[in-house]
Protein backbone atom coordinates (compact mmCIF):
# COMPACT_ATOMS: atom_id res chain seq x y z
CA UNK A 1 0.00 0.00 0.00
CA UNK A 2 1.34 3.38 -0.87
CA UNK A 3 2.29 5.57 2.02
CA UNK A 4 0.14 8.69 2.43
CA UNK A 5 -0.35 11.59 4.77
CA UNK A 6 -3.74 13.19 5.53
CA UNK A 7 -4.57 16.75 6.42
CA UNK A 8 -4.34 16.03 10.17
CA UNK A 9 -0.92 14.42 9.99
CA UNK A 10 -1.95 10.78 9.89
CA UNK A 11 0.30 8.37 8.01
CA UNK A 12 0.01 4.76 6.94
CA UNK A 13 2.29 2.28 8.75
CA UNK A 14 1.89 -0.66 6.39
CA UNK A 15 4.96 0.16 4.32
CA UNK A 16 7.26 0.31 7.34
CA UNK A 17 9.13 -2.87 8.22
CA UNK A 18 8.36 -4.59 11.52
CA UNK A 19 11.26 -5.29 13.87
CA UNK A 20 11.65 -8.67 15.52
CA UNK A 21 9.40 -9.16 18.59
CA UNK A 22 11.01 -9.30 22.02
CA UNK A 23 8.65 -11.83 23.59
CA UNK A 24 10.66 -12.12 26.80
CA UNK A 25 10.31 -8.39 27.54
CA UNK A 26 6.66 -8.49 26.54
CA UNK A 27 5.89 -11.44 28.83
CA UNK A 28 7.72 -9.80 31.73
CA UNK A 29 5.68 -6.63 31.25
CA UNK A 30 2.40 -8.57 31.17
CA UNK A 31 3.33 -10.38 34.40
CA UNK A 32 3.91 -7.01 36.11
CA UNK A 33 0.60 -5.72 34.77
CA UNK A 34 -1.29 -8.79 36.01
CA UNK A 35 0.10 -8.21 39.51
CA UNK A 36 -0.78 -4.51 39.33
CA UNK A 37 -4.49 -5.31 38.95
CA UNK A 38 -4.71 -6.13 42.64
CA UNK A 39 -3.55 -2.66 43.67
CA UNK A 40 -4.80 0.87 43.26
CA UNK A 41 -6.31 1.97 39.95
CA UNK A 42 -3.75 4.77 39.61
CA UNK A 43 -0.89 2.31 40.06
CA UNK A 44 -2.33 0.03 37.36
CA UNK A 45 -2.57 2.91 34.89
CA UNK A 46 1.00 3.95 35.66
CA UNK A 47 2.25 0.40 35.08
CA UNK A 48 0.46 0.20 31.70
CA UNK A 49 2.00 3.51 30.61
CA UNK A 50 5.46 2.43 31.76
CA UNK A 51 5.04 -0.82 29.83
CA UNK A 52 4.12 1.11 26.67
CA UNK A 53 7.08 3.45 27.14
CA UNK A 54 9.51 0.57 27.59
CA UNK A 55 8.23 -1.89 24.97
CA UNK A 56 7.88 0.75 22.24
CA UNK A 57 11.14 2.51 23.24
CA UNK A 58 9.19 5.77 23.18
CA UNK A 59 10.05 9.17 24.57
CA UNK A 60 6.63 9.59 26.22
CA UNK A 61 3.64 7.33 26.80
CA UNK A 62 0.32 7.49 28.55
CA UNK A 63 -3.38 6.85 28.64
CA UNK A 64 -6.18 9.29 27.88
CA UNK A 65 -9.59 8.19 29.17
CA UNK A 66 -12.87 9.45 27.80
CA UNK A 67 -15.05 11.65 30.01
CA UNK A 68 -18.58 12.89 29.40
CA UNK A 69 -19.19 16.41 30.70
CA UNK A 70 -22.78 17.43 30.10
CA UNK A 71 -23.27 16.97 26.37
CA UNK A 72 -19.57 17.27 25.57
CA UNK A 73 -16.81 14.66 25.37
CA UNK A 74 -13.25 15.16 26.47
CA UNK A 75 -10.11 13.17 27.23
CA UNK A 76 -8.37 13.17 30.60
CA UNK A 77 -4.61 12.60 30.22
CA UNK A 78 -3.65 10.07 32.89
CA UNK A 79 -0.58 8.05 33.87
CA UNK A 80 1.71 10.04 31.58
CA UNK A 81 5.33 8.88 31.48
CA UNK A 82 8.37 10.45 29.83
CA UNK A 83 9.00 13.99 28.62
CA UNK A 84 5.30 14.86 28.32
CA UNK A 85 4.55 14.20 31.98
CA UNK A 86 3.11 17.73 32.27
CA UNK A 87 0.03 16.46 30.44
CA UNK A 88 -0.99 14.40 33.47
CA UNK A 89 -4.37 15.43 34.81
CA UNK A 90 -5.19 17.83 31.97
CA UNK A 91 -8.30 17.55 29.83
CA UNK A 92 -8.61 18.05 26.07
CA UNK A 93 -11.80 18.35 24.03
CA UNK A 94 -12.71 15.47 21.72
CA UNK A 95 -12.12 17.39 18.48
CA UNK A 96 -8.84 18.92 19.72
CA UNK A 97 -7.15 15.63 20.57
CA UNK A 98 -5.63 12.91 18.36
CA UNK A 99 -7.42 10.40 20.61
CA UNK A 100 -10.79 11.61 19.27
CA UNK A 101 -9.74 10.91 15.68
CA UNK A 102 -8.43 7.49 16.73
CA UNK A 103 -11.65 6.50 18.48
CA UNK A 104 -13.69 7.76 15.56
CA UNK A 105 -11.61 5.63 13.19
CA UNK A 106 -11.79 2.67 15.56
CA UNK A 107 -8.24 1.52 14.79
CA UNK A 108 -4.61 2.49 15.52
CA UNK A 109 -3.46 5.79 14.07
CA UNK A 110 0.05 7.14 13.37
CA UNK A 111 0.38 10.92 13.56
CA UNK A 112 3.41 12.64 11.96
CA UNK A 113 4.35 15.99 13.49
CA UNK A 114 1.11 16.09 15.53
CA UNK A 115 2.15 19.37 17.13
CA UNK A 116 1.40 21.07 13.83
CA UNK A 117 -2.22 19.93 14.05
CA UNK A 118 -2.95 19.72 17.81
CA UNK A 119 -2.02 22.75 19.99
CA UNK A 120 -2.49 20.62 23.13
CA UNK A 121 0.73 18.75 22.23
CA UNK A 122 2.91 21.82 21.99
CA UNK A 123 5.39 21.85 24.88
CA UNK A 124 8.34 24.19 25.39
CA UNK A 125 11.54 22.62 24.03
CA UNK A 126 9.84 19.26 23.36
CA UNK A 127 9.45 18.01 19.79
CA UNK A 128 7.05 15.25 18.78
CA UNK A 129 8.05 13.90 15.36
CA UNK A 130 5.60 10.99 15.67
CA UNK A 131 2.78 9.76 17.85
CA UNK A 132 1.07 6.37 17.78
CA UNK A 133 -2.44 6.12 19.29
CA UNK A 134 -4.50 2.94 19.82
CA UNK A 135 -8.14 2.91 21.03
CA UNK A 136 -9.08 1.22 24.32
CA UNK A 137 -12.44 -0.51 24.38
CA UNK A 138 -14.25 -3.06 26.55
CA UNK A 139 -17.43 -4.95 25.67
CA UNK A 140 -18.01 -2.64 22.73
CA UNK A 141 -17.67 0.53 24.81
CA UNK A 142 -14.94 3.05 24.04
CA UNK A 143 -12.96 3.90 27.19
CA UNK A 144 -10.17 6.05 25.77
CA UNK A 145 -6.79 5.54 24.12
CA UNK A 146 -3.23 4.48 24.86
CA UNK A 147 -0.45 6.30 23.06
CA UNK A 148 3.30 6.67 22.64
CA UNK A 149 5.31 9.64 21.33
CA UNK A 150 8.74 9.85 19.77
CA UNK A 151 10.93 12.85 20.55
CA UNK A 152 13.80 11.80 18.28
CA UNK A 153 13.35 12.25 14.51
CA UNK A 154 15.48 9.13 13.97
CA UNK A 155 13.11 6.97 16.03
CA UNK A 156 10.07 5.86 14.02
CA UNK A 157 7.32 3.51 15.12
CA UNK A 158 6.62 0.35 13.13
CA UNK A 159 4.07 -2.44 12.90
CA UNK A 160 5.58 -4.20 15.95
CA UNK A 161 4.78 -1.11 18.00
CA UNK A 162 1.20 -1.28 16.72
CA UNK A 163 0.98 -4.93 17.81
CA UNK A 164 2.45 -4.23 21.24
CA UNK A 165 0.30 -1.18 21.86
CA UNK A 166 -2.82 -2.97 20.61
CA UNK A 167 -2.18 -5.83 23.07
CA UNK A 168 -1.70 -3.33 25.87
CA UNK A 169 -4.95 -1.63 24.86
CA UNK A 170 -6.79 -4.98 25.06
CA UNK A 171 -5.31 -5.61 28.49
CA UNK A 172 -6.10 -2.06 29.64
CA UNK A 173 -9.74 -2.37 28.56
CA UNK A 174 -10.27 -5.63 30.45
CA UNK A 175 -8.28 -4.51 33.50
CA UNK A 176 -10.07 -1.16 33.74
CA UNK A 177 -13.44 -2.91 33.63
CA UNK A 178 -12.45 -5.24 36.45
CA UNK A 179 -10.81 -2.55 38.58
CA UNK A 180 -13.64 -0.06 38.04
CA UNK A 181 -16.18 -2.67 39.13
CA UNK A 182 -14.05 -3.49 42.16
CA UNK A 183 -13.61 0.14 43.17
CA UNK A 184 -17.29 0.91 42.59
CA UNK A 185 -18.15 -2.05 44.79
CA UNK A 186 -15.82 -0.81 47.52
CA UNK A 187 -17.30 2.68 47.31
CA UNK A 188 -20.82 1.26 47.40
CA UNK A 189 -19.92 -0.89 50.40
CA UNK A 190 -18.53 2.16 52.17
CA UNK A 191 -21.66 4.18 51.46
CA UNK A 192 -23.77 1.21 52.55
CA UNK A 193 -21.83 0.95 55.82
CA UNK A 194 -22.22 4.68 56.45
CA UNK A 195 -25.93 4.42 55.72
CA UNK A 196 -26.35 1.49 58.10
CA UNK A 197 -24.52 3.39 60.86
CA UNK A 198 -26.71 6.45 60.33
CA UNK A 199 -29.83 4.28 60.17
CA UNK A 200 -28.87 2.65 63.46
CA UNK A 201 -28.41 6.07 65.05
CA UNK A 202 -31.71 7.41 63.70
CA UNK A 203 -33.63 4.32 64.84
CA UNK A 204 -32.10 4.35 68.30
CA UNK A 205 -33.08 7.96 68.92
CA UNK A 206 -36.86 7.32 68.91
CA UNK A 207 -36.45 3.90 70.53
CA UNK A 208 -34.81 5.42 73.59
CA UNK A 209 -37.78 7.54 74.83
CA UNK A 210 -40.22 4.78 73.84
CA UNK A 211 -38.34 2.21 75.92
CA UNK A 212 -38.01 4.58 78.88
CA UNK A 213 -41.68 5.58 78.68
CA UNK A 214 -42.78 1.93 78.65
CA UNK A 215 -40.55 1.17 81.64
CA UNK A 216 -41.99 4.13 83.57
CA UNK A 217 -45.56 3.21 82.63
CA UNK A 218 -45.08 -0.33 83.94
CA UNK A 219 -44.04 1.04 87.31
CA UNK A 220 -46.86 3.59 87.40
CA UNK A 221 -49.51 0.95 86.82
CA UNK A 222 -47.86 -1.93 88.64
CA UNK A 223 -51.18 -2.88 90.27
CA UNK A 224 -52.94 -3.22 86.90
CA UNK A 225 -52.04 -6.71 85.69
CA UNK A 226 -53.57 -6.37 82.23
CA UNK A 227 -51.78 -3.06 81.59
CA UNK A 228 -48.45 -4.49 82.75
CA UNK A 229 -48.87 -7.47 80.42
CA UNK A 230 -49.56 -5.22 77.42
CA UNK A 231 -46.65 -2.94 78.27
CA UNK A 232 -44.39 -5.96 78.67
CA UNK A 233 -45.26 -7.02 75.12
CA UNK A 234 -44.39 -3.53 73.87
CA UNK A 235 -41.13 -3.52 75.83
CA UNK A 236 -40.21 -6.94 74.47
CA UNK A 237 -40.77 -5.77 70.90
CA UNK A 238 -38.69 -2.62 71.40
CA UNK A 239 -35.82 -4.76 72.67
CA UNK A 240 -36.27 -7.07 69.68
CA UNK A 241 -36.06 -4.04 67.40
CA UNK A 242 -32.85 -2.97 69.12
CA UNK A 243 -31.41 -6.44 68.56
CA UNK A 244 -32.18 -6.16 64.85
CA UNK A 245 -30.50 -2.75 64.68
CA UNK A 246 -27.42 -4.09 66.48
CA UNK A 247 -27.30 -7.05 64.09
CA UNK A 248 -27.40 -4.74 61.07
CA UNK A 249 -24.51 -2.69 62.43
CA UNK A 250 -22.48 -5.77 63.30
CA UNK A 251 -23.09 -7.17 59.80
CA UNK A 252 -21.66 -3.98 58.30
CA UNK A 253 -18.62 -4.19 60.61
CA UNK A 254 -18.15 -7.88 59.86
CA UNK A 255 -18.26 -7.32 56.11
CA UNK A 256 -15.62 -4.59 56.36
CA UNK A 257 -13.45 -6.44 58.87
CA UNK A 258 -14.07 -3.88 61.61
CA UNK A 259 -15.40 -6.13 64.35
CA UNK A 260 -13.13 -5.76 67.35
CA UNK A 261 -12.94 -7.02 70.92
CA UNK A 262 -11.49 -5.66 74.17
CA UNK A 263 -10.12 -8.24 76.58
CA UNK A 264 -10.35 -7.73 80.31
CA UNK A 265 -10.45 -9.82 83.48
CA UNK A 266 -14.06 -10.80 84.03
CA UNK A 267 -16.23 -13.70 85.07
CA UNK A 268 -17.99 -16.19 82.83
CA UNK A 269 -20.72 -16.32 85.48
CA UNK A 270 -21.42 -12.59 85.02
CA UNK A 271 -21.15 -12.87 81.23
CA UNK A 272 -23.72 -15.66 81.25
CA UNK A 273 -26.06 -13.75 83.54
CA UNK A 274 -25.96 -10.71 81.24
CA UNK A 275 -26.64 -12.93 78.22
CA UNK A 276 -29.62 -14.58 79.90
CA UNK A 277 -30.98 -11.20 80.98
CA UNK A 278 -31.08 -9.95 77.39
CA UNK A 279 -33.02 -12.98 76.10
CA UNK A 280 -35.08 -13.84 79.18
CA UNK A 281 -38.26 -12.54 77.53
CA UNK A 282 -37.93 -15.25 74.85
CA UNK A 283 -37.92 -17.98 77.48
CA UNK A 284 -40.73 -16.41 79.48
CA UNK A 285 -43.03 -15.90 76.49
CA UNK A 286 -42.62 -19.53 75.39
CA UNK A 287 -42.62 -21.04 78.87
CA UNK A 288 -39.25 -22.71 78.23
CA UNK A 289 -37.26 -24.48 80.93
CA UNK A 290 -33.66 -23.24 81.04
CA UNK A 291 -31.17 -25.47 82.85
CA UNK A 292 -27.66 -24.25 83.59
CA UNK A 293 -24.86 -26.57 84.67
CA UNK A 294 -21.26 -25.83 85.61
CA UNK A 295 -21.61 -22.31 87.00
CA UNK A 296 -21.92 -23.14 90.69
CA UNK A 297 -18.33 -21.99 91.18
CA UNK A 298 -16.79 -18.78 89.80
CA UNK A 299 -15.03 -19.09 86.43
CA UNK A 300 -12.63 -16.17 85.91
CA UNK A 301 -11.83 -15.50 82.26
CA UNK A 302 -9.87 -13.06 80.13
CA UNK A 303 -12.35 -12.00 77.47
CA UNK A 304 -14.47 -9.21 76.04
CA UNK A 305 -17.35 -9.21 78.51
CA UNK A 306 -19.85 -7.44 76.27
CA UNK A 307 -19.07 -9.30 73.06
CA UNK A 308 -18.95 -12.75 74.65
CA UNK A 309 -22.25 -12.00 76.37
CA UNK A 310 -23.60 -11.08 72.94
CA UNK A 311 -22.41 -14.42 71.54
CA UNK A 312 -24.07 -16.44 74.31
CA UNK A 313 -27.20 -14.33 74.05
CA UNK A 314 -27.40 -15.01 70.33
CA UNK A 315 -26.99 -18.75 70.77
CA UNK A 316 -29.60 -18.85 73.57
CA UNK A 317 -31.97 -16.66 71.56
CA UNK A 318 -31.75 -19.01 68.57
CA UNK A 319 -32.41 -21.99 70.83
CA UNK A 320 -35.51 -20.26 72.20
CA UNK A 321 -36.78 -19.24 68.75
CA UNK A 322 -36.64 -22.75 67.34
CA UNK A 323 -37.83 -24.67 70.38
CA UNK A 324 -41.60 -25.08 70.67
CA UNK A 325 -43.45 -23.73 73.70
CA UNK A 326 -42.74 -25.69 76.87
CA UNK A 327 -39.42 -27.00 75.53
CA UNK A 328 -36.18 -27.50 77.41
CA UNK A 329 -32.90 -25.68 76.78
CA UNK A 330 -29.80 -26.79 78.61
CA UNK A 331 -26.56 -24.83 78.94
CA UNK A 332 -23.48 -26.67 80.22
CA UNK A 333 -20.11 -25.11 81.06
CA UNK A 334 -16.87 -27.03 81.52
CA UNK A 335 -13.57 -25.38 82.54
CA UNK A 336 -10.50 -27.49 81.85
CA UNK A 337 -6.89 -27.85 80.72
CA UNK A 338 -5.26 -25.22 82.92
CA UNK A 339 -1.54 -25.59 83.51
CA UNK A 340 -0.31 -22.84 85.82
CA UNK A 341 3.32 -24.02 85.88
CA UNK A 342 3.65 -23.86 82.10
CA UNK A 343 1.65 -20.65 81.83
CA UNK A 344 -0.99 -22.21 79.60
CA UNK A 345 -4.38 -20.55 79.70
CA UNK A 346 -7.15 -23.07 80.11
CA UNK A 347 -10.17 -23.60 77.93
CA UNK A 348 -13.86 -23.14 78.58
CA UNK A 349 -16.36 -25.28 76.72
CA UNK A 350 -19.96 -24.06 76.54
CA UNK A 351 -22.70 -26.25 75.12
CA UNK A 352 -26.25 -25.07 74.49
CA UNK A 353 -28.63 -27.91 73.66
CA UNK A 354 -32.34 -27.70 72.86
CA UNK A 355 -35.10 -30.16 72.01
CA UNK A 356 -36.41 -27.95 69.22
CA UNK A 357 -37.11 -28.45 65.54
CA UNK A 358 -33.51 -29.12 64.54
CA UNK A 359 -31.74 -28.23 61.29
CA UNK A 360 -31.61 -30.04 57.98
CA UNK A 361 -28.12 -31.51 57.40
CA UNK A 362 -27.90 -29.75 54.00
CA UNK A 363 -28.21 -26.35 55.66
CA UNK A 364 -25.70 -26.93 58.48
CA UNK A 365 -22.48 -26.14 56.52
CA UNK A 366 -23.84 -22.65 55.72
CA UNK A 367 -25.44 -21.78 59.04
CA UNK A 368 -22.57 -19.51 60.15
CA UNK A 369 -22.43 -17.57 56.87
CA UNK A 370 -23.54 -13.95 56.74
CA UNK A 371 -27.24 -13.58 55.84
CA UNK A 372 -27.68 -17.37 55.79
CA UNK A 373 -31.24 -18.52 56.42
CA UNK A 374 -31.98 -22.17 57.08
CA UNK A 375 -35.25 -23.73 56.10
CA UNK A 376 -36.77 -24.49 59.48
CA UNK A 377 -40.20 -25.67 58.52
CA UNK A 378 -42.97 -23.46 59.83
CA UNK A 379 -40.61 -21.51 62.08
CA UNK A 380 -39.40 -19.24 59.26
CA UNK A 381 -41.40 -16.39 60.75
CA UNK A 382 -39.19 -16.65 63.83
CA UNK A 383 -36.05 -16.14 61.75
CA UNK A 384 -33.98 -13.01 62.07
CA UNK A 385 -31.73 -11.43 59.47
CA UNK A 386 -29.30 -14.32 59.17
CA UNK A 387 -26.62 -12.20 60.82
CA UNK A 388 -26.27 -13.28 64.45
CA UNK A 389 -24.45 -16.58 64.03
CA UNK A 390 -22.00 -15.13 61.49
CA UNK A 391 -21.14 -12.37 63.96
CA UNK A 392 -20.97 -14.90 66.81
CA UNK A 393 -18.48 -17.03 64.91
CA UNK A 394 -16.25 -14.04 64.24
CA UNK A 395 -16.41 -12.99 67.90
CA UNK A 396 -15.44 -16.48 68.99
CA UNK A 397 -12.57 -16.52 66.49
CA UNK A 398 -11.31 -13.19 67.84
CA UNK A 399 -11.17 -14.91 71.26
CA UNK A 400 -9.05 -17.66 69.67
CA UNK A 401 -11.87 -20.19 69.89
CA UNK A 402 -14.26 -22.19 67.73
CA UNK A 403 -18.01 -22.56 67.45
CA UNK A 404 -19.79 -25.53 65.90
CA UNK A 405 -23.33 -26.78 65.47
CA UNK A 406 -24.72 -30.32 65.41
CA UNK A 407 -28.20 -31.53 64.62
CA UNK A 408 -29.32 -34.99 63.47
CA UNK A 409 -32.00 -33.36 61.35
CA UNK A 410 -35.53 -31.95 61.59
CA UNK A 411 -37.24 -32.70 64.89
CA UNK A 412 -34.09 -33.80 66.71
CA UNK A 413 -33.01 -30.58 68.40
CA UNK A 414 -29.75 -28.71 68.04
CA UNK A 415 -26.53 -28.45 70.04
CA UNK A 416 -24.11 -25.53 69.69
CA UNK A 417 -20.61 -25.92 71.13
CA UNK A 418 -18.21 -23.08 71.91
CA UNK A 419 -14.58 -23.80 72.80
CA UNK A 420 -12.75 -20.75 74.15
CA UNK A 421 -9.15 -20.62 75.44
CA UNK A 422 -9.98 -17.83 77.88
CA UNK A 423 -9.77 -19.41 81.34
CA UNK A 424 -7.80 -17.07 83.59
CA UNK A 425 -6.90 -19.53 86.33
CA UNK A 426 -7.94 -22.90 87.66
CA UNK A 427 -11.61 -22.73 88.74
CA UNK A 428 -12.18 -23.13 92.45
CA UNK A 429 -14.77 -25.45 93.89
CA UNK A 430 -15.75 -22.93 96.55
CA UNK A 431 -19.13 -21.43 95.81
CA UNK A 432 -19.49 -17.66 96.01
CA UNK A 433 -22.40 -15.63 97.14
CA UNK A 434 -24.17 -14.32 94.00
CA UNK A 435 -24.32 -10.59 93.53
CA UNK A 436 -27.75 -9.17 94.43
CA UNK A 437 -28.74 -8.45 90.84
CA UNK A 438 -32.39 -7.64 91.29
CA UNK A 439 -32.04 -5.23 94.17
CA UNK A 440 -32.08 -1.51 93.55
CA UNK A 441 -28.61 0.05 93.61
CA UNK A 442 -29.72 2.72 96.09
CA UNK A 443 -30.64 6.31 95.47
CA UNK A 444 -28.00 8.41 93.73
CA UNK A 445 -27.91 11.92 92.35
CA UNK A 446 -28.22 11.72 88.57
CA UNK A 447 -28.02 14.46 85.95
CA UNK A 448 -29.52 13.77 82.52
CA UNK A 449 -28.32 15.84 79.56
CA UNK A 450 -30.14 15.49 76.22
CA UNK A 451 -31.52 17.93 73.65
CA UNK A 452 -34.35 15.47 72.87
CA UNK A 453 -37.14 16.54 75.22
CA UNK A 454 -39.11 13.30 74.85
CA UNK A 455 -36.07 11.23 75.74
CA UNK A 456 -35.24 13.54 78.65
CA UNK A 457 -38.72 13.41 80.20
CA UNK A 458 -39.23 9.66 79.77
CA UNK A 459 -35.82 8.61 81.12
CA UNK A 460 -36.00 11.06 84.02
CA UNK A 461 -39.38 9.67 85.09
CA UNK A 462 -38.11 6.11 84.85
CA UNK A 463 -35.05 6.86 86.99
CA UNK A 464 -37.14 8.73 89.54
CA UNK A 465 -39.42 5.72 89.83
CA UNK A 466 -36.27 3.68 90.46
CA UNK A 467 -35.67 5.90 93.48
CA UNK A 468 -32.98 8.22 92.14
CA UNK A 469 -32.73 11.98 92.57
CA UNK A 470 -32.77 13.27 88.98
CA UNK A 471 -32.03 16.67 87.45
CA UNK A 472 -32.28 17.37 83.72
CA UNK A 473 -30.85 19.89 81.27
CA UNK A 474 -31.22 20.09 77.50
CA UNK A 475 -27.90 21.62 76.37
CA UNK A 476 -24.20 21.13 76.90
CA UNK A 477 -23.27 24.63 78.01
CA UNK A 478 -25.73 24.64 80.93
CA UNK A 479 -24.79 21.04 81.71
CA UNK A 480 -21.20 22.08 82.48
CA UNK A 481 -22.46 24.78 84.83
CA UNK A 482 -25.00 22.48 86.50
CA UNK A 483 -22.48 19.70 87.08
CA UNK A 484 -20.12 22.21 88.73
CA UNK A 485 -22.91 23.50 90.97
CA UNK A 486 -24.74 20.29 91.94
CA UNK A 487 -21.90 17.72 91.83
CA UNK A 488 -24.05 14.73 90.72
CA UNK A 489 -22.74 11.26 91.37
CA UNK A 490 -23.61 10.16 87.83
CA UNK A 491 -24.07 12.34 84.72
CA UNK A 492 -25.69 10.66 81.70
CA UNK A 493 -24.88 12.81 78.68
CA UNK A 494 -26.12 12.55 75.10
CA UNK A 495 -23.07 13.16 72.90
CA UNK A 496 -24.95 14.38 69.82
CA UNK A 497 -26.07 17.82 70.99
CA UNK A 498 -25.62 20.98 68.89
CA UNK A 499 -23.13 23.73 69.79
CA UNK A 500 -21.54 22.24 72.92
CA UNK A 501 -21.78 18.48 72.43
CA UNK A 502 -21.31 15.69 74.93
CA UNK A 503 -17.61 15.32 74.18
CA UNK A 504 -17.08 19.01 74.97
CA UNK A 505 -18.95 18.56 78.24
CA UNK A 506 -16.82 15.56 79.21
CA UNK A 507 -13.57 17.34 78.42
CA UNK A 508 -14.64 20.39 80.43
CA UNK A 509 -15.60 18.28 83.46
CA UNK A 510 -12.41 16.22 83.30
CA UNK A 511 -10.45 19.46 83.16
CA UNK A 512 -11.74 20.40 86.63
CA UNK A 513 -10.05 18.25 89.28
CA UNK A 514 -12.76 19.18 91.79
CA UNK A 515 -15.24 17.18 89.68
CA UNK A 516 -13.11 14.05 89.42
CA UNK A 517 -15.65 12.03 91.40
CA UNK A 518 -18.48 12.49 88.88
CA UNK A 519 -19.14 9.35 86.84
CA UNK A 520 -19.69 10.38 83.21
CA UNK A 521 -21.81 8.10 81.03
CA UNK A 522 -21.96 8.74 77.26
CA UNK A 523 -25.37 8.05 75.72
CA UNK A 524 -25.46 7.76 71.94
CA UNK A 525 -27.18 6.13 69.02
CA UNK A 526 -23.80 5.15 67.55
CA UNK A 527 -22.17 1.90 68.63
CA UNK A 528 -19.03 1.61 66.50
CA UNK A 529 -15.76 0.87 68.27
CA UNK A 530 -14.43 4.24 67.08
CA UNK A 531 -17.38 6.03 68.73
CA UNK A 532 -16.77 4.19 71.99
CA UNK A 533 -13.05 4.95 71.87
CA UNK A 534 -13.78 8.62 71.18
CA UNK A 535 -16.11 8.76 74.19
CA UNK A 536 -13.52 7.22 76.51
CA UNK A 537 -10.80 9.51 75.12
CA UNK A 538 -12.97 12.55 75.89
CA UNK A 539 -13.20 11.51 79.54
CA UNK A 540 -16.35 9.41 79.78
CA UNK A 541 -16.21 6.45 82.14
CA UNK A 542 -18.83 4.42 80.28
CA UNK A 543 -20.54 4.31 76.90
CA UNK A 544 -24.19 3.26 76.55
CA UNK A 545 -26.14 2.97 73.31
CA UNK A 546 -29.77 3.97 72.96
CA UNK A 547 -32.21 2.78 74.13
CA UNK A 548 -30.38 2.66 77.43
CA UNK A 549 -30.59 -0.59 79.36
CA UNK A 550 -31.73 0.03 82.95
CA UNK A 551 -29.91 -3.14 83.99
CA UNK A 552 -26.64 -1.79 82.61
CA UNK A 553 -27.17 1.57 84.27
CA UNK A 554 -27.82 -0.16 87.59
CA UNK A 555 -24.60 -2.11 87.05
CA UNK A 556 -22.72 1.17 86.56
CA UNK A 557 -24.28 2.69 89.68
CA UNK A 558 -23.56 -0.40 91.76
CA UNK A 559 -19.92 -0.33 90.66
CA UNK A 560 -19.44 3.42 90.45
CA UNK A 561 -16.48 3.34 92.81
CA UNK A 562 -14.62 1.00 90.43
CA UNK A 563 -13.14 2.92 87.52
CA UNK A 564 -11.43 1.22 84.62
CA UNK A 565 -14.02 -1.49 84.05
CA UNK A 566 -13.54 -1.27 80.32
CA UNK A 567 -15.99 1.58 79.96
CA UNK A 568 -18.14 -0.09 77.32
CA UNK A 569 -21.26 -1.76 78.61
Amino acid sequence: MERYRSLNGREDLSSRPARQPDHAAENAALVRLAAAQTGLREHLLDEISQAALSLCKAGSAGMSLLEIVGESRQFRWLAVAGLCADLRGKATAWDECPCGITLQAGEPQLFVKPQDWFPSLRFPEVEVPEGLVVPIASNGTQLGAIWVMSHDPKHQFDREDVRLLSNLALFAGAALTVVNERDNGIANDQRHGEFIAMLGHELRNPMAPIDSAIGAAKKLCADNTAAVEVLTVAQRQVRHLRTLVDDLLDAARLKHGKLAIRHSDTSLNDITFDAITTVKHHFDSRRHTLRINGLDAPIPVYADHVRLSQVLGNVLSNAAKYTPAGGVIEMSVIAECYDQEQGVRGAVTVRVKDNGIGIDPAAQPHIFELFAQSARNNARSEGGLGIGLAVARRMVELHGGTISLQSAGPGTGTEVTLQLPILREAPTSVAVEPRPRDSLPGSVRVLLVDDNQDALVALALLLELEGHNVNTIDNGRDAIRLISETRPEVAIIDVGMPDVDGFDVARAIRGDTALAGVILVALTGYAAESDKSRALAAGFDFHLTKPMSLEKLNHIIQNRTDRGLGGIV
